[in-house]
């Protein structure tokens, strides 16, 4: 064999070596690869495994919060406080000694309403009818006008209203014009400057709660007249277009001193109440009428007095405040009625009025439940308990009412 072939052979094998060792490691390296590659495959596998747990744990999550978070109703209540006459002044005859003005001279604005201060603050808005002047003009008297007394106050006085937690009041009375239209227009700046709402024929007044709702009220001294009427008609349809929660119709009506409405306060107490109106509050007999449930509304047909600087001798120093509260279930008012009547004095003591009105308790309290309940008795089924909150009466009471007055008529 020449030295030329046998070089050409042993290049033949180191070549087939080379190509070994290339394969061979090769090889190797697929291995490498498919030996790392094992311990991924276990990640990925485990991975899904936890991605469907997880998913699980989530799904459980959110049913749990949904049960859980089941969105609830939202209940919001509203209590309003509603009281008679508030002559906060004396008439033109008084003189100083005794009167209303001494009064306010001796103890300042606190005295007069100091009982009542927590009830007023403790409500959402309390309501009073003011029946006077509040001016520092002087008092005309007209010889030739049919009117006999004239209740003027100052300005100052509708701080004593405002500083024992009164929101609003009505002007809508036969007094609020006793030294004219001025006196008028002094009464309605004395109640902005303290910052209490007022309502008078057109003019409506709408009071904010601090949970945003509007309670709207409208006043006019009805009787008899059309076109005070129609203030009425028109402010509910005012306030139901404001938009407000709440209606209240306040009307100056009926005849003094007597202790039951009259056909004409019926008839047109209910037209209101079609009309819209949440809740009736009436005034101007100077003393306590019946309360009637119209078409699921209160209707009180007399306040009776309640701070009441005019008279030294009340006709009936016993009265009455009103209170309900109003149930909202989303925005959405409720008919249920829960509302109280709480008997007062208009005065610590009888023997004379001191302008100071206070609770009655006991027998005394006991009594003129009594009465409330006898002035509700031809107007349907309401009554107050002895706590003085309402209730319907049963028909077996009615009937037992009935005969007993029958026989009280019979005995006569």
């Amino acid at each position: 064999m020449t030295s030329g072939i046998k070089k050409h052979i042993i290049c033949m094998i180191i070549m087939l070596g080379m190509f070994g060792m290339v394969t061979g490691c090769s090889k190797k390296e697929d291995e490498k690869k498919a030996s790392d590659a094992e311990p991924v495959s276990e990640v990925v596998t485990d991975t899904a495994t936890e991605s469907e747990a997880i998913n699980d744990t989530a799904d459980t999550t959110i049913e749990e919060v949904v049960t859980t978070t089941e969105r609830q109703p939202d209940v919001r209540t509203i209590t309003i406080t509603a009281t008679g006459d508030c002559a906060l002044g004396p008439i033109q005859t008084h003189g100083y000694g005794g009167s209303f003005h001494a009064y306010y001279d001796d103890y300042g604005e606190g005295y007069f309403l100091e009982d009542f201060k927590e009830l007023f603050e403790n409500d959402d808005f309390t309501l009073v009818n003011l029946e006077c002047t509040l001016t520092d003009r002087v008092v005309y008297v007209d010889e030739e006008s049919d009117k006999e007394f004239y209740i003027v106050g100052r300005p100052e006085y509708a701080g004593i209203l405002t500083n024992s937690g009164v929101e609003g009041c009505s002007l809508g009375n036969n007094h609020t014009r006793d030294v004219g239209v001025e006196g008028l227009e002094d009464t309605e700046a004395a109640c902005d400057a303290v910052g209490l709402l007022w309502a008078f024929n057109s003019v409506t007044a709408i009071y904010e709660t601090e949970d945003g709702y509007k309670i709207g009220f409208v006043s006019s001294h009805v009787s008899g007249s059309v076109d005070r009427e129609n203030f009425i008609r028109n402010g509910i349809e005012e306030l139901k277009q404001a938009d407000v929660d709440i209606i209240i119709a306040c009307c100056h009506w009926g005849e003094e001193k007597e202790y039951y409405p009259t056909d004409y306060q019926i008839k047109l107490a209910h037209e209101f109440v079609d009309l819209g109106a949440d809740l009736i509050i009436g005034n101007h007999p100077h003393v306590v009428q019946g309360v009637e449930c119209y078409n699921g509304k209160v209707i009180c047909y007399s306040l009776g007095n309640f701070c009441f600087g005019a008279s030294h001798f009340p006709f009936d120093f016993n009265s009455m405040v009103y209170q309900q509260t109003f149930t909202f279930v989303d925005g959405e008012l409720q008919p249920y009625i829960d509302a109280s009547v709480i008997p007062i004095c208009v005065s610590s003591t009888t023997e004379t009025n001191d302008f100071h009105p206070v609770y009655l308790d006991g027998e005394r309290k006991a009594d003129m439940l009594e009465r409330i309940n006898t002035y509700c008795a031809p107007y349907g089924y309401v009554r107050f308990d002895e706590d003085g909150k309402l209730y319907y009466a049963e028909a077996g009471e009615v009937q037992k009412e009935s005969e007993q007055v029958e026989e009280e008529q019979t005995d006569e």
